[in-house]
């Protein structure tokens, strides 16, 4: 873990992050803490201080180029360093600095918004110094609005910012909405960046605010995730879909893309309260 943060990677599905999220679950033991304080040290110094008061990392953007610059996606970016510091935060840990770092990070996230009447998303997909002009941003857990409205919307509520969680349902509202699957990005059923992905994070503001907009979106993706199931040689007719010259759709079982991720989801519906499995992808 500190080894991956002290070489700028901080990615919470392949660096830093994600080991630290491990560790949040083992909080009670002492030299976990010693831990996780190394990390937020380590964190905070890499930080790059901008001119309004707000925190930003740099990190690789394209893994085949190794071009750097800002992410603010759930997946890879700075959503996870915020939904990472508001875990801290629930644990009452360096409440001051966390309370700050988060602060800093949410005000950068939030200066990336560049909706204007009639824009498909508020988000681009990575920020706006980093995406040259190109502001559109898919429909799904990994990058664009939907993962990074539900890290707005739990800072707003953990830190008892009002405005905050209205900005994040205001972008929320906006998703709902969004249901051209060309359009979003949605070419299979998978958590990452599919259908059952969406529903679930509806589904999981459904519970959290009881507002009905957002159980009819869910149920409008559990229907999309349904009609994916079209393959007579799939996993329960899923396959996970790929470019074809990269292979073609593919048969996957894990729980990222595959039908272990897709059958927790579905599962998770008949359930009338949140489930602690999800805190895996950052969503509880």
């Amino acid at each position: 873990m500190i080894a991956d943060i002290q070489q700028g990677k901080y990615d919470f599905l392949h660096g830093a992050l994600g080991v630290g999220t491990y560790f949040l679950s083992r909080f009670d033991r002492k030299e976990v803490q010693v831990y996780l304080g190394e990390l937020l040290t380590e964190l905070e110094s890499s930080g790059i201080p901008c001119e309004n008061g707000s925190i930003k990392w740099i990190s690789v953007v394209n893994r085949e180029t190794g071009e750097k610059g800002y992410n603010i996606s759930l997946s890879h970016g700075m959503s996870s360093i915020a939904a990472f510091l508001i875990r801290l935060h629930q644990l009452d840990f360096e409440k001051e600095r966390v309370g700050r770092l988060s602060t800093q990070t949410v005000t950068y996230i939030l200066d990336q918004i560049t909706y204007f009447a009639g824009s498909l998303s508020f988000f681009p997909s990575r920020s706006k110094e980093s995406s040259a002009g190109n502001y559109y941003s898919r429909l799904g857990w990994c990058y664009g609005d939907l993962g990074i409205a539900h890290v707005l919307w739990q800072a707003g509520v953990v830190l008892k910012n009002q405005e905050w969680e209205n900005t994040a349902l205001r972008i929320l509202h906006h998703t709902a909405n969004r249901r051209n699957l060309q359009v979003n990005g949605i070419r299979d059923a998978g958590l990452c960046h599919g259908s059952v992905g969406v529903a679930h994070i509806f589904w999981n503001v459904f519970l959290h605010t009881g507002l009905q907009e957002f159980r009819e979106a869910t149920d409008y993706w559990l229907q999309v995730t349904k009609q994916m199931a079209k393959y007579d040689d799939g996993l329960a007719g899923f396959k996970t879909w790929h470019q074809e010259e990269f292979g073609g759709p593919e048969k996957s079982t894990i729980l990222l893309d595959g039908i272990a991720g897709i059958g927790i989801a579905l599962l998770s519906h008949f359930k009338s309260n949140e489930m602690a499995w999800d805190e895996c992808f950052m969503l509880s």
